[in-house]
């Protein structure tokens, strides 16, 4: 699995990169081609010049061919030119131009001395020594490197029959890793080929090779494995971080412990990385304790309802008993077939909260936010409770700022404001008043306050009227088969939309005053 992972991935990323380093310094390595261009040049000149310094030689009728070879010889033989020692000029023929009568040989040279006869001194035994055989990087580079010049350069040997036309040229391999340059030029008298000039010049590939570029090369080795060692580290300073986070998010979780498991998350080497590999922690531990709040929110969620369906079932299964037992009695089984009635109402009732705010807790998570007009919604809000206000006795102002918008689920917003409306004015029943205010801030932002002139939340219940299924009305704001989920439903909302929910007592009425802030 690591090898298929991302450690892989970095490592192979970097000897790409290398080989491609080595690929471009290899194959734009030209210091063979420019100097052996320039040694080709320099040969062209010279076979020029020897040319025309001959010629007249054998443009001289008058002159015996001894004699021309000792002018030639004379005129050669100056110590001001160079490169002489390379030069052969000899007879042309049909006849095979190495059989020719030679001119002129720089490598045959005149020494007049007296001749005298010496005995050899014996020679001193050699000291041989067998080299060991070692591994030479730089000897394989340079044999491949031998082989792609050879294909830039290399040229057909010369056919020197061929000469007596126009001037000849050739670079072979010489052996012993050397080039041979060679030049062979016709010299010509009335359009006829009398003679031929060759010239000759030696290029050494591996010295030139291995002089300029065994440096260089050992220096691009030790970066190349300097940047290995240092990849490496880092890719194991990113695989192993992502490998324990892998293996710590895979772990199995326990049915009865769910929550616990999920806060025992953290992983104490990481909380303190600057990192990416820092960041995506830091978001998995808050990923993670937003799961486990859910988690401990939904046992919650089960213990509660398992709570308040107990309550109407056994008050059920009580009057069904009592029904059962008074039989001769109407009147009694009449009210004990009633209150059945009415605990089933309030379990119906019960389920379709507790489903709603399944369906509430879905759409916060999976329907898409839309931009809307908060300021005509909460109108047409208002305006629709103005009527069942009138009813109860309740005055409805509402003060609305105008054009303001807001970008969520305009469904749910509209259900917030709903349920506090309807909060507020059966709090303040009868002869009482609600105020609803909207207004946007630059400093403060979206605020809905709803506020009435009921008795207010007690002190001891600030803490708990946003819990599932609590309820705080009693006498005339009591209302039947209350499930208690509506301020809890709403909290769901506003938080879900990144904003918050508060309550205070007493302003701008004598009452509560719930204020929603965006």
């Amino acid at each position: 699995m690591l090898l298929r992972g991302i450690l892989s991935k970095i490592i192979g990323l970097l000897l790409l990169f290398n080989l491609a380093l080595w690929s471009f310094i290899f194959f734009t390595e030209d210091t063979a081609y420019l100097e052996i261009t320039n040694k080709r040049d320099r040969l062209y000149e010279r076979a020029v010049m020897y040319r025309k310094l001959i010629t007249p030689l054998f443009e001289d009728q008058s002159l015996s061919e001894f004699e021309r070879k000792l002018a030639i010889e004379g005129l050669l033989r100056d110590s001001e030119l160079a490169g002489i020692g390379k030069v052969v000029v000899k007879r042309f023929s049909d006849l095979k131009l190495a059989e020719s009568f030679e001119y002129f040989n720089g490598q045959k040279p005149i020494k007049l001395v007296p001749i005298s006869v010496q005995e050899l001194a014996p020679e001193p035994a050699a000291e041989f020594e067998v080299e060991k055989n070692r591994f030479d990087p730089f000897e394989y580079l340079f044999t491949f490197y031998k082989n792609f010049v050879d294909l830039q350069l290399i040229t057909d040997p010369i056919v020197p029959i061929r000469a007596r036309f126009s001037m000849q040229y050739h670079l072979i391999d010489s052996g012993q890793d050397a080039y041979e340059l060679k030049y062979l030029a016709p010299i010509k008298i009335a359009r006829k080929t009398v003679a031929t000039l060759e010239v000759r010049d030696s290029y050494f590939l591996r010295e030139s090779y291995m002089g300029k570029n065994k440096s260089r090369l050992t220096i691009l080795a030790g970066l190349s494995a300097l940047t290995l060692v240092l990849g490496v580290f880092l890719a194991l300073s990113i695989a192993f971080p992502i490998r324990s986070l892998s293996k710590r998010l895979n772990r199995k979780l326990k049915a009865e412990t769910v929550s616990e498991q999920l806060n025992d998350f953290r992983i104490k080497r990481f909380e303190h990385r600057k990192d990416e590999i820092g960041f995506l922690y830091r978001n998995l531990v808050t990923l993670n304790g937003q799961l486990s709040k859910l988690f401990s929110d939904k046992e919650r969620f089960a213990a509660d309802v398992s709570h308040e369906l107990k309550n109407p079932l056994a008050a059920i299964i009580a009057h069904v008993e009592n029904a059962r037992t008074e039989t001769t009695n109407t009147e009694q089984s009449a009210k004990g077939f009633e209150a059945i009635h009415d605990q089933a109402v309030r379990m119906n009732k019960l389920i379709s909260e507790i489903s709603e705010a399944a369906i509430v807790d879905h759409d916060l998570v999976a329907t898409k936010r839309e931009k809307f007009n908060l300021s005509e919604l909460v109108q047409d809000l208002t305006g629709h409770f103005e009527t069942e206000a009138e009813r109860e006795g309740v005055k409805l102002v509402a003060d609305l700022q105008s054009n303001v918008k807001l970008t969520g689920l305009p469904d749910r917003i509209a259900q917030v404001v709903i349920n506090l409306v309807e909060n507020a004015i059966s709090f303040s029943k009868p002869n009482g008043e609600v105020y609803v205010e909207l207004k946007k801030s630059w400093r403060r932002g979206i605020s809905i306050s709803v506020s009435d002139t009921g008795p207010g939340v007690p002190d001891d219940l600030h803490d708990k009227i946003f819990g599932r299924f609590f309820s705080a009305r009693s006498g005339a704001a009591e209302k039947p088969n209350s499930s208690g989920l509506g301020l809890y439903i709403c909290k769901q909302v506003i938080e879900a939309h990144g904003g918050s929910i508060t309550h205070a007592n007493g302003s701008p009425l004598s009452g509560a005053t719930f204020t929603v802030r965006f």
